[in-house]
């Protein structure tokens, strides 16, 4: 959600937090949240959270934890503005973090997780929900983590490197404060992406085919970890067919709840988390998105892919003797390959690297999955992206230079 759009998300949804509120839990949420504040009624504590320590937008400055965007001027043309987007929020109690300017977000974010993990009532049972700002753009680090780095001559990649390891020193700091609280043992630990990295800025997929924003495998296959004693196994990886949708009902469910929300897209993946077993899923929805020309779909090991995937290739890590304005020529010069064809099919169990498009040589099984995925745009629901304009009410100037809600 760009600064300027007034909409968030759909507050007939029940989230998370407020399921796990319900079912007794202490719940906090630090870092970013990105699902809306143009109305008060789109924030963290609004949307089940107690606390909310962090940023309501994305790709603000690390340092600064400032944020620009753009609206239309008197005469039409786009007018840039800039704002403080860095909050705590505390039930109905609102406030701006003015005291943390210079200071790494991933520093702070990890201060505030081990403060709330210090100070909570051991007898209670603990929601916190930490999305970190690292590894998302801009690329900035501390100099300690960059000088780990200096092999590599590739500018990106060094600062996405030391970015890397600032995350794992912060959530190394977590685990210590929960182990010396005694809570570890029972803690269920989950750590995943949300989409695969933007090789334009340090990240790299190899040897998967794409980019963020695309819809080939290295743009939308994340990787995952979980921790706990409440696991009946361990030690293995899982490689079950799961989507992003499914950390809601999965998630609820390891805290002793249940989702029974009929319109819910989401599968409950614990049983088979927690015990190895088959995922109950066999198809997935990578994307539909009429307004750029793109559909996706997976069935067991088959992928479709309709219309215009996205950069194309697959981006060799950035070595140490090549430099950045070089490694993006790669994939500045890919584009035009993508758009020549608009109808892949793959084998993703013998070609998880999409280098073999079936779709001519296997016609009837690109006619199911062509006939599957006009099912799925039977209930396709147009993005709200599209439909909002960027709205000049937003301007932090009216909000003693912060981005705020009550403009929507």
């Amino acid at each position: 959600i760009e600064p300027e759009l007034g909409f968030g998300l759909n507050l007939s949804i029940t989230t998370t937090a407020q399921h796990m509120k319900a079912l007794g839990y202490s719940t906090h949420a630090i870092g970013k949240w990105h699902l809306g504040f143009c109305n008060i009624a789109y924030t963290p504590t609004q949307r089940g959270f107690d606390t909310f320590f962090g940023y309501y937008l994305g790709a603000e400055d690390y340092y600064t934890h400032r944020r620009s965007g753009s609206v239309p001027g008197i005469e039409g043309e786009d007018v840039s503005i800039n704002g403080l987007d860095f909050h705590h929020d505390n039930g109905s109690s609102y406030s701006n973090v003015l005291t943390q300017n210079q200071t790494y977000s991933t520093y702070v974010f990890a201060e505030e997780a081990v403060r709330i993990i210090a100070d909570h009532d051991a007898g209670v049972p603990l929601y916190l929900y930490l999305p970190y700002q690292a590894v998302h753009g801009p690329l900035e680090a501390p100099q300690r983590f960059l000088d780990m780095y200096k092999n590599i001559e590739n500018k990106d990649r060094r600062i996405f490197s030391a970015m890397v390891s600032a995350l794992d020193e912060a959530i190394g700091n977590i685990t210590k404060v929960l182990q010396s609280r005694g809570l570890w043992e029972n803690t269920l630990l989950v750590f995943t992406t949300d989409n695969g990295g933007p090789v334009t800025v340090g990240a790299n997929n190899w040897p998967l085919r794409g980019s963020k924003a695309t819809v080939w495998e290295g743009g939308t296959r994340g990787s995952a970890f979980i921790h706990g004693t409440m696991l009946n196994k361990t030690g293995y990886t899982y490689n079950g067919l799961m989507h992003a949708v499914d950390w809601y009902p999965t998630i609820v469910a390891a805290g002793g709840g249940q989702v029974t929300d009929p319109d819910m897209d989401g599968m409950n993946m614990w049983p088979s988390l927690a015990n190895n077993l088959t995922s109950p899923r066999t198809t997935l929805v990578y994307n539909i998105d009429t307004s750029i020309n793109i559909a996706a779909i997976r069935s067991g090991p088959w992928k479709f892919i309709n219309g215009t995937p996205g950069h194309d290739s697959w981006y060799p890590p950035a070595n140490a003797s090549m430099d950045t304005e070089e490694y993006l020529s790669l994939y500045q010069n890919d584009f035009e390959v993508a758009n020549k064809t608009t109808k892949w099919l793959f084998n993703l169990d013998d070609d998880p690297l999409e280098k073999t498009n079936l779709y001519e040589t296997m016609p009837e099984q690109a006619a199911m999955m062509e006939s599957q995925l006009k099912d799925y745009m039977k209930t396709y629901v147009p993005d709200l992206w599209h439909q909002h304009q960027p709205d000049p009410k937003c301007n932090p100037a009216h909000f003693h230079d912060a981005w705020s809600p009550g403009w929507c």
